[in-house]
């Protein structure tokens, strides 16, 4: 993973997607829009990033959002642009406009995880193992560039981002400051789903 963090107040281009990317995780993209194919050449010269939010974001309103590095990139079969971007830090977003392109940027303030019990997460890394395991045995998960499922907080992380969970639920496990938290959120929001009592 890139070491670079990003900086307070940091002017940033903003990507909204229905896609989950969280600090440690990687996320694949195939990259069409000529606003973002601009975004994602600026980004590559420059060495640079940009967050990843769930849905379009509301000028006048704080959102919180991932921000990214390329890690990956190349043609893909369908001869579009892809990409792997690789989650860094939470960051809150504000201050929000489009550019002439269409772009959207926002200033961002990086927000610190609070300290996770190492062993509650390794329970938690353990809890989820079969799950991990069984959505490894998709192919299109299994060639993802840039997963590191040994560490704990990239495997959960990481799983987080392959469930297909609703927008409003992924964006709560992106609002959460605590790992541990966030595996007991997803855990309920599992349970709920699968209509059984925790």
């Amino acid at each position: 993973m890139p070491e670079s963090r990003v900086r307070a107040d940091e002017r940033c281009a903003l990507f909204p997607l229905d896609a989950l990317l969280l600090p440690d995780a990687t996320l694949p993209l195939q990259i069409f829009e000529p606003r973002y194919l601009m975004m994602v050449s600026r980004c590559m010269r420059e060495d640079d990033g940009f967050v990843v939010l769930l849905g379009e974001p509301e000028p006048g309103h704080k959102v919180i959002g991932c921000w990214g590095k390329i890690i990956d990139f190349g043609q893909l079969d369908n001869g579009l642009l892809g990409i792997t971007v690789a989650g860094l830090c939470r960051v809150q977003v504000s201050d929000v406009d489009k550019d002439a392109t269409g772009l959207w940027w926002g200033s961002v303030q990086p927000l610190e995880e609070i300290a996770a019990d190492e062993h509650a997460v390794a329970d938690w890394q353990q809890h989820y193992q079969p799950l991990l395991e069984a959505l490894l045995d998709h192919p299109y998960l299994a060639n993802q560039v840039g997963i590191d499922l040994q560490r704990p907080l990239s495997a959960l992380h990481q799983l987080m981002g392959w469930l297909p969970l609703e927008r409003r639920m992924k964006q709560r496990l992106l609002d959460e400051n605590d790992l541990v938290e966030r595996c007991v959120q997803l855990d309920r929001m599992l349970s709920d789903m699968a209509g059984v009592d925790v």
